[in-house]
């Protein structure tokens, strides 16, 4: 018995250990990959690029992104519609506004899905259906992230170097595998047998569930809303871009701001701040872009994308004070 509880003890620790160090690993990223940009670009004339930036412009800019955060709650609300959660929408808007505020300070994609989790639990969700819907949100703004990526390939890929021309590729195929495996899950035997309980049988269970929704008219509304997401940041992209002086066609920018944007999402970095920076100067420096006016875009876009989460701090500090009060 004692030496159950000094076990127990002793896993609890490690565990409290291992956190720390995951979310230190990736600050580390972040600052190292900012430093890797420090290094090779002129950081003075980026400097002077963003403060010489066209006010009107860069508004403009600004102006494309800011609906991004109603139409991600919206999108969010019909994968929870698809995985039987019914809850208003400003419930959903109140939680992706507070969660992707709480995501610009935690590991990109993770922290925001942990923060809409703990919304579901406090609204009484089930946890299999709460874990279903952010599946089903994720799997809808990856695969449209790289549809919007393959759209743009064609119109530059006579200028993409060998590199760039792969991983866009493995992308395209590295997802298009992955909704097929989704969508034949229940044809592999050993999870179709599997009988066993826990957290094993739970995941299981709500794979099955992904599978059976991932063809539904709510899925296909959240992928219809996520490429909308996406040709709107892309947008900004090109009024920030023309705010620092370079003008780049809009079809020109979809796969390099795609690329970007899908780095950015990979739990590897502080809410993709230096992974996005240096997928945006590589990618636009293709394009004739500058690397200084390159850094200065992918600075101001991701300002821009952390600023329109502000009211998400206020939403944040209601929940955490109600919770005080009132603990479910």
């Amino acid at each position: 018995m004692i030496q159950n509880e000094e076990s127990q003890d002793r896993k609890k620790r490690t565990r409290t250990l291992r956190i720390p160090w995951a979310g230190l690993l990736k600050v580390a990223v972040s600052l190292g990959l900012i430093v890797a940009l420090v290094a090779w670009v002129d950081w003075p004339s980026a400097l002077r690029a963003m403060s010489k930036a066209s006010p009107g412009e860069l508004l403009i800019g600004f102006l494309c992104i800011v609906p991004t955060v109603v139409l991600a709650a919206w999108r969010w609300s019909l994968c929870a519609r698809a995985s039987s959660i019914r809850m208003p929408m400003m419930f959903y808007v109140k939680a992706t506004y507070a969660a992707l505020f709480v995501g610009q300070f935690l590991p990109a994609g993770v922290g925001v899905d942990a923060a809409r989790l703990g919304y579901f639990m406090h609204g009484r969700a089930r946890l299999s259906h709460a874990l279903q819907s952010l599946l089903l949100d994720r799997l809808a703004g990856v695969t449209s992230v790289v549809f919007v990526m393959a759209i743009g390939l064609p119109f530059i890929w006579a200028d993409l170097p060998p590199l760039l021309r792969a991983v866009g590729i493995s992308l395209v195929i590295a997802t298009a595998s992955g909704l097929s495996l989704i969508l034949v899950l229940d044809r592999i035997p050993w999870l179709a047998r599997y009988g066993g309980t826990g957290k094993r049988r739970k995941l299981i269970d709500v794979a099955f569930g992904v599978k059976r929704t991932i063809a539904s008219r709510e899925t296909a509304g959240a992928f219809l809303t996520s490429c909308l997401i996406y040709c709107l940041m892309i947008l900004g992209v090109v009024w920030i871009g023309r705010s620092l002086g370079y003008d780049v066609p809009y079809l020109s920018l979809l796969a390099i701001v795609a690329m970007a944007v899908f780095v950015s999402l990979l739990p590897i970095s502080v809410n993709g701040w230096g992974v996005r920076e240096g997928a945006m100067v590589a990618g636009l420096a293709v394009l004739g872009v500058s690397k200084e006016a390159a850094l200065g875009t992918s600075l101001l876009f991701g300002f821009a994308n952390a600023v329109v989460t502000i009211p998400g701090a206020f939403l944040w500090y209601l929940r955490r004070k109600h919770e005080s009060i009132d603990p479910r």
